[in-house]
């Protein structure tokens, strides 16, 4: 059992303890989303973004490597009659997905918890026609009941690789090759940093009869 399996049944209540910003995120998400976007969210834990933003999504592939994880968020989506959202167990390594699926990729909170991001990004890259989006809780230097609370999840083995600031982020991003992304910043207990980023538009050879001579 890994820790995420483990930590399955009490991720929503652990969500709860920054609440305010959490919702705020979740409001923030469902903004960018363009209307009738597909959506892949990777590493979705419980599934809260993806159902936040159901309402907005043509269609949503939810997934994570923990099953428990996404057995809760199969439970929502039935208790709340949600349709437009299926659940898979993916690896963001390798999803095995092909150039440009999805509209929008999410990727919440997951970049600085593991080896090797750069090639995560690149899939994330790879996957996403319009947007990717990566919320991020900003846990270096925090103080007080903040402190606290990521401390407590430590006793239970969160151990990130990274931890960021604004400033951290915004450089993390840009050496995994995510530059010039616009930054949504959500004030909270634990802020949180939504980073947007639009991939470069493909280049096709114009045709012959519009080359230059």
């Amino acid at each position: 059992m890994t820790f995420w399996d483990f930590c399955a049944p009490f991720y929503d209540i652990a969500s709860k303890a920054n609440g305010r910003a959490y919702g705020d995120m979740l409001k923030a998400v469902f903004e960018i989303i363009p209307e009738d976007s597909s959506v892949l969210e990777i590493a979705a834990g419980t599934g809260a973004i993806s159902m936040a933003v159901a309402e907005k999504a043509s269609k949503i592939l939810c997934t994570d490597i923990s099953e428990p994880m996404l057995k809760i968020a199969q439970k929502k989506a039935k208790k709340r009659n949600i349709s437009n959202v299926s659940f898979q167990n993916l690896n963001i390594f390798d999803t095995g997905l092909p150039d440009n699926e999805y509209d929008v990729v999410i990727a919440s909170q997951v970049l600085n918890l593991i080896d090797h991001p750069q090639k995560a990004a690149a899939e994330l890259r790879r996957i996403a026609k319009k947007l990717v989006v990566l919320p991020m809780s900003l846990i270096k230097n925090l103080r007080g009941f903040a402190k606290l609370i990521i401390g407590f999840y430590r006793l239970f083995g969160f151990t990130p690789k990274l931890e960021f600031d604004n400033e951290g982020y915004t450089a993390f991003l840009s050496a995994i090759g995510f530059d010039r992304c616009e930054i949504i910043q959500i004030p909270g207990r634990i802020p949180i940093a939504i980073a947007v980023f639009s991939p470069p538009p493909t280049h096709y050879p114009a045709p012959p009869s519009q080359q230059p001579i």
